[in-house]
């Protein structure tokens, strides 16, 4: 006869294993059908759930969303930390950085949070929850482009607000570039030259920042 112990935890394991059911169908919905068509009921068919079992686990719509778009981005930061961490110490970490970073904006999670981003602006409930995950993503991108571009002066406030400035700089450029390059057939840029001089322009502030 099982414990109660192992049958809490097979219970929280069941729990645990349809929130992310739920979280992955809300993105893939979002990237197929759009912002409109993402219903509950879209979501829990996806899922192979019930309404009822997703509405124990999220009230709203909304909270499903912005869930799910939150639970994407920490998955995009957790592999970009790791693949940044296993890189070949010989190998060039701007090139590296950058181009693992655009990896994440032409993927599928780039597409998910841009419907939430469109749909927010006439939406005053969900553009709070949106600016919410928003602030939380761009705080976790400071630490990790820390850790990949760290200064000899960290406590220097110029040197503070360089690095700052750097990282909306990056993303400023991602966002603009996912954009533009998010309806099929249509490339307007050519990503790998912007890109390319993207890295050439930044290099020279990367390494005055770190000597």
């Amino acid at each position: 006869m099982p414990s109660t112990a192992s049958t809490r935890r097979s219970q929280a394991e069941r729990t645990a294993q349809t929130r992310r059911a739920l979280l992955d169908a809300t993105c893939e919905a979002l990237v197929d059908v759009g912002f409109k068509a993402t219903t509950t009921a879209e979501v829990a068919h996806r899922a192979g759930v019930s309404i009822g079992a997703l509405q124990s686990h999220f009230r709203t719509k909304n909270e499903l969303l912005t869930a799910a778009v939150a639970h994407s981005f920490d998955r995009r930061i957790d592999e970009f930390g790791l693949l940044m961490a296993n890189l070949d110490p010989a190998s060039d970490r701007l090139d590296a950085a950058i181009d693992l970073l655009w990896s994440m904006f032409s993927q599928s999670t780039f597409t998910a949070w841009h419907e939430l981003w469109v749909a927010a602006r006439t939406d005053p409930g969900l553009a709070r929850a949106v600016i919410d995950i928003d602030r939380q993503f761009a705080a976790a991108c400071d630490r990790a482009y820390a850790e990949i571009f760290p200064t000899g002066n960290a406590d220097n406030t110029e040197t503070r607000q360089q690095l700052q400035t750097g990282i909306h700089m990056v993303f400023a450029l991602m966002n603009g570039l996912a954009v533009g390059t998010s309806l099929d057939g249509y490339d307007p840029y050519p990503v790998d030259e912007v890109l390319s001089a993207f890295k050439a322009m930044v290099r020279p502030i990367i390494s005055s920042e770190q000597s």
